[in-house]
């Protein structure tokens, strides 16, 4: 495994977690309007076991490319979600998927 599948490993990672979060959030918005949107950084970094600074860069960059948001707080703790975008993304593998599979 070269340092690029690293890379993309960890990302992955750190999107999968997102995602999961994003659907679990949808079903308990239904039920809980006043839930915080996203997961923890805190939680983030234990479910995808990065060390805190490559989750951040990781998070930075895909900030970057809109495909997350990022709320910090001024303790440095804060929250990662999708955003629409990143949702649209993994709805649209989902649906090739589905496809290729049918």
């Amino acid at each position: 495994m070269n340092r690029d599948d690293q890379i993309d490993d960890a990302v992955l990672a750190i999107l999968s977690a997102l995602h999961a979060a994003a659907i679990d959030e949808r079903g308990h918005n239904q039920r809980n309007q006043c839930a915080e949107p996203g997961m923890s950084l805190a939680k983030l970094n234990k479910r995808v076991e990065q060390r805190m600074s490559t989750l951040r860069r990781n998070l930075s960059a895909l900030e970057d490319a809109e495909i997350v948001s990022v709320a910090l707080n001024e303790d440095g703790a804060g929250r990662a979600s999708l955003t629409e975008f990143g949702m649209a993304i993994f709805d649209a593998l989902d649906e090739r998927q589905a496809a290729e599979t049918a």
